[in-house]
C-alpha cells in the first residue's frame, strides 16, 4: 500500500503525539517502512508532509535530513594533505573496494560524523520556542547503505534521540519484530524503535 501522507500528517499534528516523551517513553524513535521501489515517490510525499506541518496553523519546527547527503557532506568536509576524504576514498576504491568500504565505516563510526550531526541538530533547534513542537525527520538510509546503517545510527545518537521525536523513513519491511533493509538485510538492534506503520493502520 502506498504511503498516505495525510494519515501521518494527522498523527504528527496531534498535540498528544508531539512531545518527545509520548509513545515509547525511553526511546522516541519511529520507523516508517515502505517498499524500496517507491523511494522517489516517498521523497515527494515527505516534502509535502513537512510543508503542511510547517504552515502557520501548525507552525511545527521540523528538521529534515537526507542521511546519504549528510554522509557525503561530511566526507567532503574532512581534508587531509590538501585532498578531501571523499576524493581520497574514491581513489582507494579504484585500487581496493573492500579497503575503501572499511575506511568509510571507520570514519563514520569512529570519526567526527556523529558529533557533527548532533551539533547540527542542536544548533537548528537551539532557539526553538518551547511551544513549537519539533520533529527530526530522516531519510536516505537506503542510499547510504552499507556505509551507514539505521541500527548504528540510533546506537550512536541515543542521547540525542531522547531530546527529539525522530521519524525515520526506511526502505524495507518489518516482520517478526525485525527491520529488514530492502526486505533482505536484517538491521540489528532496532527492537526498541517504534514501527510507525501500526500507528497509521496502513498494514
Amino acid at each position: 500500500m502506498m504511503f498516505d501522507s495525510n494519515k501521518l500528517y494527522d498523527l504528527m499534528a496531534d498535540r498528544g503525539f508531539q512531545a518527545p516523551r509520548t509513545g515509547n517513553l525511553f526511546f522516541p524513535a519511529y520507523i516508517y517502512t515502505y517498499k524500496p521501489e517507491l523511494e522517489y515517490e516517498m521523497r515527494k510525499e515527505i516534502a509535502f508532509l513537512i510543508e503542511k506541518l510547517e504552515r502557520p496553523n501548525n507552525y511545527l519546527n521540523c528538521l529534515v535530513i537526507n542521511m546519504y547527503e549528510e554522509m557525503i557532506h561530511f566526507l567532503k568536509g574532512e581534508v587531509f594533505s590538501g585532498s578531501t576524504l571523499f576524493d581520497l576514498i574514491l581513489e582507494k576504491e579504484k585500487e581496493d573496494s573492500d579497503e575503501a568500504l572499511d575506511w568509510i565505516l571507520e570514519e563514520i563510526n569512529d570519526g567526527n560524523f556523529y558529533t557533527n550531526f548532533e551539533n547540527k541538530v542542536k544548533a537548528h533547534f537551539a532557539n526553538n520556542d518551547d511551544n513549537k513542537k519539533v520533529y527530526l525527520v530522516l531519510h536516505g538510509f537506503g542510499s547510504a547503505y552499507p556505509y551507514l546503517r539505521v541500527s548504528d545510527f540510533l546506537k550512536n545518537t541515543e542521547q540525542l534521540i531522547k531530546e527529539f521525536k525522530i521519524i525515520i523513513f526506511y526502505p524495507g519491511n518489518y516482520e517478526h519484530n525485525n527491520y529488514n533493509m530492502f526486505g533482505l538485510l536484517n538491521d540489528d538492534n532496532l527492537y526498541r524503535a517504534n514501527h510507525l506503520n501500526k500507528y497509521l493502520a496502513t498494514e
